[in-house]
């Protein structure tokens, strides 16, 4: 039978009796805790080692020595070591005094010796329970579950893991960035190791440390969960547990993160849409609190956004994460939807979000590989209906742009940019207004020749030697052909409205030839 004075004797143990307590207790074993309310997981006549680090930054260090010391009688600990030099210096007074008025038996475990060390000459001489070793692991894993509930699920998973191996745990991403670490092990020489895939172990050695560690998928992404510490025998009783675990709360973390993403952008959808179908003026001041939580101000000045991809590209969920990540990213407020693909519409998304410069890089950056409209800036929740329309032209023009083309570097307009000809084209409403435009330039369909010309004649600026040398012809060649094409259509070149027809019927053409003659 091992008593406390037993392992106070041992010189090896490089252990000094603080606090003698009132009675000489029997130890049943010995483990390390660095995790709040530990005492639960305690067997009776248990030895608990800590460093101390539930101290750290606590606000009222007195109050939680007391509370630690109390948890500990209750649960009929047998003593309390506490390591010093890694944390502190010697052991707190507060607990050292808490110790000595309720009678805890304190031991100081010396800066050079182990806890691995006291724990295995403890664990082998003393009579530990058949079922300690199954309770030990639901405390791990209640202990793990607990950050869950924290504001930071990841942040707090990973510094849990690392003070349970009593060293350093890190989340890595497959590029090599770090996720969340905790300790002070050598991170960089760990991804080094692992990161690359190039070792079959998973279980290495650096310098003094050693390390296990576990690559994963979460969601089509790619992580390498590593731990390490000075302790290898910890890693042979509880590194496999303590990896298999953290991986299945990541994943659990990962799937509540997606779930409460998934219902948020939803709900972020149906107000949008509520929006888009329109609501009363009496109203605006409800809604504005609605989108208040997303980061806009009431009244203030918001765009509505439509966009579309180019061609037959798809808006994929890589996309969508994306354009919300960088939104975040950038601290731009933003109510975001994803919109169908229609025979008429290509798929994309229609957003609102407020008129800042931060706003115009988000949207800069989106532009890629997209027709992107915008409203004019407005400050009433009730024009959100007709600023949609005023979007949905302004997208319908930049896919006509040559820049808006399939294959293009995408193009974004702005509907206060937008010319007078080029807002009346976006209104016309399908093929009969379209056939009722081209009707003007009907009777040129036969003369390629002309129609070449006259394109690139209203292109260029009217100017005939750029047209000359567009068409590499003669210049009078395009002047006698421009006369042609006014006495065809029963008029003049030098007419304003003969050259607003033909702009209107060819505008697209026009924009483009423009485009390739001046190289944008």
């Amino acid at each position: 039978m091992l008593h406390l004075s037993d392992l106070v004797k041992d010189k090896t143990l490089g252990l000094e009796l603080v606090v003698a307590g009132d009675l000489d207790p029997r130890v049943t074993g010995a483990h390390s805790s660095e995790i709040h309310d530990p005492a639960r997981w305690f067997e009776s006549g248990n030895i608990m080692l800590t460093t101390g680090m539930r101290f750290l930054n606590e606000a009222r260090p007195e109050a939680a020595a007391r509370e630690l010391v109390e948890a500990l009688i209750r649960a009929d600990i047998a003593a309390l070591f506490f390591g010093i030099g890694l944390y502190f210096p010697s052991i707190p007074d507060s607990l050292r005094d808490n110790c000595l008025e309720l009678g805890l038996p304190l031991v100081a475990v010396a800066p050079d010796v182990p806890f691995r060390h006291i724990e295995n000459h403890v664990n082998r001489n003393a009579s530990i329970p058949k079922e300690y070793g199954l309770k030990r692991m639901l405390w791990l894993t209640n202990d793990l579950l607990e950050s869950i509930s924290s504001d930071t699920p990841v942040k707090s998973l990973i510094g849990r893991v690392g003070a349970a191996c009593r060293g350093t745990a890190v989340l890595y991403e497959d590029s090599g960035a770090i996720v969340e670490s905790t300790g002070e092990g050598p991170t960089n020489l760990i991804l080094s190791a692992i990161g690359n895939g190039s070792s079959p172990l998973d279980r290495i050695s650096i310098g003094r440390w050693e390390v296990m560690y576990r690559s994963m998928v979460l969601r089509g992404r790619g992580y390498h969960l590593a731990i390490a510490t000075r302790q290898g025998t910890l890693l042979d009783d509880l590194g496999d547990v303590l990896l298999e675990t953290t991986q299945r709360m990541l994943g659990a973390i990962e799937g509540i993160s997606h779930f409460d993403t998934s219902r948020q952008r939803h709900e972020n959808a149906r107000l949008l849409t509520s929006l888009q179908d329109g609501i009363e003026v009496s109203r605006e001041l409800r809604y504005w609190e609605l989108l208040k939580p997303l980061g806009f101000k009431a009244f203030e000045q918001v765009r509505v956004v439509v966009a579309t991809t180019l061609g037959e590209a798809l808006l994929t969920p890589a996309r969508v994460e994306t354009l919300v990540d960088s939104a975040g990213r950038l601290d731009v407020p933003l109510l975001f939807a994803e919109n169908g693909k229609t025979p008429e519409v290509p798929p994309g998304f229609h957003a609102l979000l407020p008129e800042s410069r931060v706003g115009g890089q988000w949207l800069e950056a989106a532009a890629p590989g997209m027709a992107i409209g915008l409203s004019e800036p407005f400050g009433s929740l009730a024009q959100v209906p007709e600023q949609f329309q005023e979007a949905e032209l302004a997208a319908g023009i930049a896919r006509r742009r040559p820049s808006g083309d399939a294959g293009g570097s995408g193009c974004m307009v702005r509907m206060e940019q937008v010319d007078p000809a080029s807002w009346l084209l976006a209104r016309l409403k399908g093929p009969a207004d379209r056939k009722r435009l081209t009707r003007f330039v009907q009777p040129l369909r036969q003369e390629k020749e002309l129609v070449d010309t006259i394109q690139g004649y209203l292109a260029l600026d009217q100017d005939v030697a750029k047209v000359a040398a567009w068409l590499y012809v003669h210049p009078n060649t395009v002047r006698y052909r421009v006369k042609k094409v006014g006495e065809i259509l029963g008029g003049s070149l030098g007419e304003p409205g003969l050259i607003a027809n033909l702009y209107l019927a060819y505008q697209t053409e026009i924009l483009r030839i423009r485009a390739r003659a001046t190289g944008a």
